[in-house]
């Protein structure tokens, strides 16, 4: 029996900017062809790195990945699911909303 074929994975991966004015964290997705998730987890750690040291960041130890498609006769496209995570939480969809955005916190306008 032949090695599984290669399908599409995900990878999410988080940063540090050191150089950065404000220091921010930086999250990525990127795509990856691999035989496992396992497989697609080392090739994702292994292209962070390079990424953190092409750009002097910091990368945080989480990796998360998502496999897209199941072999290689499967192609992606548009409008092509690409990550997902679950999120239990009894938190109202506003309050929710607030807590994953990644923008800047809202300004203090008490006064």
């Amino acid at each position: 029996m032949g090695q599984e074929a290669r399908a599409w994975y995900s990878a999410r991966t988080f940063y540090k900017w050191l150089n950065w004015e404000g220091r921010p964290y930086e999250e990525r997705v990127v795509l990856f062809r691999a035989h496992s998730l396992d497989e697609a987890i080392e090739l994702a750690e292994r292209e962070s790195a390079e990424y953190a040291r092409e750009g002097e960041l910091e990368v945080l130890d989480l990796v998360q990945a998502y496999r897209i498609t199941d072999g290689d006769e499967e192609e992606i496209g548009a409008g092509t699911e690409v990550f997902s995570k679950l999120h239990p939480s009894e938190l109202p969809a506003s309050s929710f909303l607030d807590r994953y955005d990644s923008g800047p916190p809202p300004a203090d306008v008490s006064g």
